[in-house]
């Protein structure tokens, strides 16, 4: 009879291991971004802070710069793949500093303004290589050599019925 009890606990434990999957969720922000490269142009993990910090600081002031009013809302048409999803906004990137209204160039940072309460970085975007004019296409982010993660890298959330089940097993398992 315990053999049978063990049996089907560990039969339990199997099927509900399959029904309730754990979710891997991306990691936003630059943690362990190297730098981005938007065609012929390539930016430091620095320039991106910096470019999403100030677009960032624009969005939460309601403030707007340049005659395109950036910051202001992706809708992403092109289909773009993005840490978050969304809304997003975007704001030029450029190799002298900040934006400050004049010419914006063609790439960009996006961030999502109201992640969990925080404005983070998703993503990067330029017009260079689009097929579409004023198109975008997915700039090539790279990795820092420090290890100390990725922006691609994964965290763990578990579903709530999974939580309830895990005490009721570990009875199951004692009393057999």
């Amino acid at each position: 009879m315990v053999s049978l009890k063990s049996t089907l606990a560990l039969a339990l434990c199997a099927v509900l291991a399959a029904a309730n999957p754990i979710a891997l969720e991306k990691r936003q922000g630059t943690t362990g971004l190297g730098s981005i490269r938007c065609g012929d142009a390539k930016y430091s993990r620095k320039q991106v802070d910096e470019a999403v910090a100030e677009g960032c600081r624009l969005y939460a002031n309601n403030q707007q710069v340049g005659t395109s009013e950036y910051p202001h809302r992706f809708n992403n048409r092109e289909g773009l793949t993005f840490d978050t999803s969304g809304p997003y906004q975007e704001f030029p990137i450029i190799s002298s500093g900040n934006y400050t209204g004049r010419a914006p160039g063609p790439d960009r940072v996006v961030f999502d303004p109201d992640y969990r309460g925080s404005c983070i970085f998703v993503g990067a975007m330029t017009h260079t290589g689009a097929v579409q004019r004023n198109g975008f296409v997915s700039c090539n982010e790279s990795s820092s050599s420090s290890g100390s993660g990725s922006s691609a890298a994964s965290s763990i959330t578990t579903s709530s019925s999974f939580g309830v089940l895990l005490p009721v097993l570990s009875l199951l398992a004692l009393t057999a």
